[in-house]
């Protein structure tokens, strides 16, 4: 048997904030990806897609159900250089009409080296 082992640098995940009975299984996959040793130091992206659909969860809602209201790394005003928090932060996004994503790759830049 083969192992691929691969360095990751960072991980985006992308959820689909208009689908909220869906939502327990996001938590899921992401709270698998969370607790993977291999990804303990790694920052996360966390992308709320489709927020140009009316009734799209909130910021604050998506947080909730995904369990991540204690993850606040405060979107690059916090200075996580001398803490042990591994960097995890929240945007929303519509991909469809191209906003919100930028902000949350260009908070994720500054942890790549």
């Amino acid at each position: 048997m083969k192992f691929l082992f691969m360095k990751v640098d960072e991980v985006v995940y992308l959820v689909d904030a208009y689908d909220k009975e869906r939502f327990a299984e996001s938590k899921k996959e992401l709270d698998a990806l969370l607790s993977d040793e291999a990804l303990a130091n790694v920052p996360f992206l966390v992308l709320g897609n489709k927020i140009d659909i009316l009734y799209a969860a909130s910021e604050d809602e998506l947080r909730y159900h995904l369990g991540l209201t204690n993850f606040i790394t405060g979107k690059g005003k916090v200075n996580l250089a001398d803490s042990n928090v591994c960097p995890l932060e929240v945007f929303m996004c519509s991909i469809v009409h191209k906003m919100g994503y930028g902000d949350g790759f260009k908070w994720l830049s500054q942890y790549i080296k």
